[in-house]
């Protein structure tokens, strides 16, 4: 059964692992350098613009292919599957942590990582508010506006 402490560790699993492939993504900016050039036209004219947004755009599919496939790696060394980790199973390793769904678990790391350390955040806020009881703040002291 999903839980928010579950969900809290769900996220936190799969927020670390994309910032791993984020980290091996810059590594390989720094030994190869077509995926950290930034390309600008020649001259101003259509053809050196184009060629240019080409260039840019195979750079960032490349990497993002590469902190998919290093997400994909990462999932699938360490075996744990997010979902069974989510759902709160007792056992989260899996036995061929090398199938698809490891590797679709990497592409969901990448692409979802700003969301899921979004709701990272305010999952751990609810945690914390729910454990303190408190009912929430109330002003004071009245305030009123001038009177005329």
């Amino acid at each position: 059964m999903v839980s928010v402490d579950s969900s809290i560790a769900f996220l936190i699993y799969v927020t670390a692992v994309s910032s791993a492939a984020a980290g091996v993504t810059e590594a390989c900016k720094s030994v190869i350098p077509f995926l950290a050039t930034d390309y600008e036209p020649k001259e101003d004219c259509w053809e050196d613009v184009n060629h240019a947004a080409r260039l840019t755009h195979y750079k960032r599919f490349f990497n993002l292919l590469i902190s998919v496939v290093s997400a994909g790696v990462i999932f699938g060394l360490i075996g744990l599957d997010p979902a069974l980790i989510l759902t709160g199973a007792e056992v989260v390793y899996v036995d061929d942590s090398w199938e698809v769904g490891t590797w679709l678990w990497g592409i969901v790391a990448v692409f979802g990582s700003p969301f899921f350390a979004s709701v990272l955040k305010i999952m751990e806020s609810f945690k914390q508010n729910a454990s303190h009881n408190q009912p929430p703040n109330r002003p004071r002291r009245k305030v009123t506006g001038p009177r005329e």
